[in-house]
């Protein structure tokens, strides 16, 4: 008879119980520290400044646990984020978690036979945990969402907390715990230069704008806050990419200069399709049109701003961003 092999303590002290799949902590061009649940430092080190570029997949309102999840979708472009070296950022309602006991807005149509079950809450935790966990090693942080914080606000239990922490039971991670809204600082250090890049993330509120597409949210964030090179917002499952600038006044060793400052402001949308055919459910009965199904890929690279006509050198590296669907 065979002995049930013992659980061993690995290098970092943690109990390893053989058996349990985990999967590999791949080698990255990045690493990114989390300073509470709102503010995340991506730090990118590289020996030179030639031909660099980094990809970030930004992902939002993927509602994995719900019958109208396109997961397929999901995990074919954390694989291809896995591919690219990207950092993946999640900014909320991961999960769709409506299917609970007590919740008006379920049905008992839209519940997975796989989540049928005493501790559906367990069930979703779980199941969307196997999703991400192959991928784990390029998911920086999964970030809280309207649907996550209406679970803690009636269930007293966090679902982004214990999403994050099934994660890294199965797979080795740096993945953080995002509030509601926070930031992201970009720290790059290429050949000896430092240079940033700045993206401010809030999940979105209000209700479906059918005329503006959220357009209108635009004016508002960009009121409020101040030295964001992007804004990242979702919610509303509306996709869209608009570009705003103002202008500033700087000085320098008694020299004033009028200057601009651009922004993007990202709208990702979603992977989960509610519309369907157009025959019945609350998006049909509201009359919100079938979602855009797409995520949102930021490519950041280096452009070299001429310093003169007579200059000999290349130029003054700055950091350049453009924005793709990701579909």
């Amino acid at each position: 008879m065979k002995r049930k092999p013992k659980p061993k303590p690995s290098k970092n002290g943690e109990i390893v119980v053989p058996g349990i799949k985990r999967f590999p902590d791949r080698k990255r061009g990045w690493s990114i520290e989390h300073h509470g649940s709102n503010i995340h430092v991506v730090k990118v080190k590289r020996p030179h400044m030639q031909q660099f570029e980094q990809w970030c997949l930004l992902l939002a309102d993927n509602h994995v646990d719900s019958k109208g999840a396109n997961n397929e979708m999901t995990t074919r472009l954390l694989a291809q984020a896995v591919e690219r070296d990207a950092v993946v950022l999640c900014i909320g309602d991961s999960l769709d978690l409506m299917q609970g006991v007590g919740d008006k807005r379920g049905s008992k149509s839209a519940l997975r036979s796989t989540l049928l079950s005493d501790n559906y809450f367990d069930r979703v935790i779980d199941q969307a945990a196997d999703l991400f966990a192959p991928y784990a090693s390029h998911i920086g942080m999964v970030a809280q969402g309207n649907h996550e914080s209406a679970w803690l606000r009636h269930r007293e239990s966090d679902p982004t907390a214990h999403l994050v922490r099934a994660i890294k039971d199965r797979a080795h991670s740096q993945v953080g715990t995002g509030g509601y809204g926070g930031w992201i600082k970009w720290q790059f250090e290429l050949g000896g230069n430092k240079l940033t890049y700045t993206q401010r993330y809030h999940h979105g509120g209000g209700g479906s704008s059918l005329m503006s597409f959220g357009v209108l949210d635009v004016r508002r964030m960009y009121s409020m806050i101040e030295g964001a090179d992007s804004i990242v917002t979702s919610h509303l499952h509306t996709s869209n990419v608009v570009g705003i600038s103002r202008e500033f006044l700087s000085t320098q060793n008694g020299v004033y200069k009028v200057e601009k400052r651009y922004c993007d402001f990202i709208r990702v949308g979603t992977t989960k399709d509610g519309w369907k055919d157009g025959s019945h459910g609350w998006e049909v009965e509201k009359n919100f049109g079938p979602s855009p199904l797409r995520q949102k890929w930021v490519r950041i690279y280096l452009q070299w701003d001429a310093t003169g006509e007579d200059s000999k050198r290349r130029g003054v590296p700055r950091i350049a961003w453009d924005v793709h669907d990701a579909q």
